[in-house]
């Protein structure tokens, strides 16, 4: 009886992946939100979404991120955390999804995913930092950029979408 073997050349065990997620998490809730209660909440939630990914709740637990933006000042660093932190625990918990806990995942297929996830931060901490420089206005201030905002993104959901298709 022969033992076949597949070799992947460097690897991770899967629930690494997990506990990377919560770690992003846990340190952003207790780097961001000043509420005790947010904090546990969402390290609890966290937690809950690395042991059971399906349910969602990894997801949930990152809530509590852009929440500790609007309560307290959005310096910078506050904001270019956030970005990142809510950025990279949502790539987790998708990868969570379908990396099983018992497996291994090669670096050499996670490297796509973290290359993405570079570039994504290179545009978006750009784009934070740069609305953060505009002062504010009194009355409706830039408010009329929403709008036009939404529909770009549509706009290019729906390139990329049929790109794919």
């Amino acid at each position: 009886m022969s033992r076949d073997e597949l070799a992947i050349g460097a690897a991770i065990p899967g629930f690494a992946l997990r506990i990377l997620g919560v770690a992003v998490v846990a340190g952003a809730a207790l780097a961001l939100q000043p509420a005790p209660f947010l904090q546990i909440a969402s390290i609890v939630l966290a937690v809950a979404g690395a042991v059971f990914p399906r349910t969602g709740l990894s997801w949930v637990a990152l809530l509590v991120v852009p929440l500790a933006l609007l309560v307290g000042d959005a310096s910078p660093a506050r904001t270019a955390i956030a970005i990142a932190a809510v950025h990279l625990g949502h790539v987790l918990a998708t990868l969570c999804l379908a990396i099983p806990g018992r497996s291994r995942a090669a670096l050499a297929a996670l490297a796509p995913t973290a290359r993405r996830w570079i570039g994504v931060q290179l545009v978006s901490q750009v784009v934070a930092a740069a609305i953060l420089l505009v002062p504010r206005a009194d009355g409706s201030g830039l408010a009329w950029a929403a709008p036009i905002g939404a529909i770009a993104v549509a706009g290019l959901a729906y390139l990329l979408l049929r790109r794919t298709n």
